[in-house]
């Protein structure tokens, strides 16, 4: 997604709510490539294959620095990137949800079809976990209105 500096004070000004919500889960690859670049080892071994980041003491992404942006941009996971488009399989059929934070009205129509075309990239095993980490958090989750996209 676009990092504007119009888009990071959106995101400060919000306190990045969707790092806070739950961290993500990511592919054996994505958290090779954020380790190769030289960032803190801070995830949580959930499959051979799958890897969640694990929260710190407030319950957040601990990559999310004090001033709001994220300390692993140049290299944060699929899901991150995909915000605020959320995949979801459902009866093995990929959709997709639109997250309706604070950042969605300034996409544009091209940029959230790039992120909706990523986001049904995500493995199945991914978004497994994700869903059920997400039921888990779903009160917390209801501060934005959302819509299939």
């Amino acid at each position: 997604m676009p990092t504007s500096h119009s888009f990071l004070s959106i995101c400060k000004r919000c306190h990045a709510f969707c790092c806070t919500i739950a961290t993500p889960f990511l592919k054996t690859q994505e958290r090779d490539k954020i380790l190769q670049a030289g960032y803190a080892d801070r995830f949580i071994k959930i499959t051979n294959e799958i890897y969640q980041i694990r929260a710190n003491n407030r319950k957040e992404c601990p990559y999310l620095q004090n001033d709001y942006t994220c300390e692993i941009h140049e290299v944060k996971p699929k899901l991150c990137s995909v915000w605020p488009i959320i995949p979801r399989n459902i009866n093995n059929i990929t959709r997709t949800i639109v997250i309706k934070c604070p950042l969605f009205p300034l996409l544009s129509k091209e940029e959230l079809q790039k992120a909706q075309e990523e986001a049904c990239t995500i493995s199945d095993s991914v978004l497994f976990h994700l869903w059920n980490i997400s039921l888990e958090n779903k009160d917390k989750a209801k501060r934005f209105e959302y819509d299939y996209f």
